[in-house]
């Protein structure tokens, strides 16, 4: 690893580090005020969770994928590496198309950073009910992006992203259980962010690298290193006919 990166690293460590601690500093009573005063009301819509709603990947923590380990109705593969949002990483048109959106290795695998919740072949959530009730599958299980879902915290404040249901009221009761899935979740984000920076390792390209991919993918097959929380993964898998 070279000296101007290990030295880009720890500052990126020391940043979240103190808003990490910061983040200590927040009040579940203050957060659960703003949230009334924004109001909100889920209205079964769907629109989080389809595609047409715009782009609906759902970034996993490392507490989401305890979560979804011990889901009894989970396929293995309910986590996915994270790629672009048009992406279909069954395709490779799709995968060559956003080719220069990755770092390839030597062995022509695709490195990526975290994991998100699977989608089926038209984008929607994998886990949407088909039934049009537009319920969640894994409803106990599902991850915090969606148990807090529109609202996050952002270098300490609450923001809000579009949704048909802000606005609507909310009780004090349950804007108190929604501020602390907020802070929980902000907390979650930040110390995994951390540690994939302390356990990140590098792996070495060469001048070959896409034509080994170009192969790979000739043949059907596609792997991705994943950078996490927990250091490095290997997910591999097999293209459309």
């Amino acid at each position: 690893m070279t000296d101007h990166f290990s030295e880009y690293r720890q500052s990126l460590i020391r940043d979240l580090q103190e808003e990490l601690e910061a983040a200590g500093s927040i009040s579940i009573e203050d957060i659960a005020s703003q949230i009334r005063e924004v109001g909100f009301s889920c209205r079964m819509c769907g629109s989080c969770c389809k595609r047409f709603g715009g782009d609906n990947r759902v970034f996993l923590t490392s507490a989401d994928l305890e979560l979804l380990k011990s889901c009894p109705s989970c396929p293995e593969d309910a986590a996915v590496p994270m790629v672009p949002d048009e992406m279909d990483m069954h395709s490779s048109a799709s995968i060559l198309e956003h080719l220069h959106e990755f770092d390839i290795d030597q062995e022509g695998r695709l490195h990526t950073f975290g994991w998100m919740l699977k989608r089926n072949d038209c984008g929607d959530c994998f886990f949407i009910r088909e039934d049009g009730s537009n319920r969640c599958g894994i409803y106990a299980n599902r991850s915090m992006i969606c148990r807090t879902y529109p609202f996050y915290i952002e270098n300490g404040k609450l923001e809000s992203s579009e949704c048909e249901g802000l606005g609507d009221g909310i009780s004090i009761e349950d804007s108190l259980v929604l501020a602390r899935d907020l802070v929980d979740r902000y907390v979650t984000e930040i110390k995994d962010t951390m540690l994939i920076y302390e356990n990140f390792e590098e792996t070495g390209s060469s001048s070959d690298s896409e034509d080994v991919l170009r192969k790979n993918l000739e043949d059907g097959n596609l792997a991705f290193v994943v950078h996490d929380c927990t250091g490095m993964s290997i997910f591999s898998l097999k293209l459309y006919k």
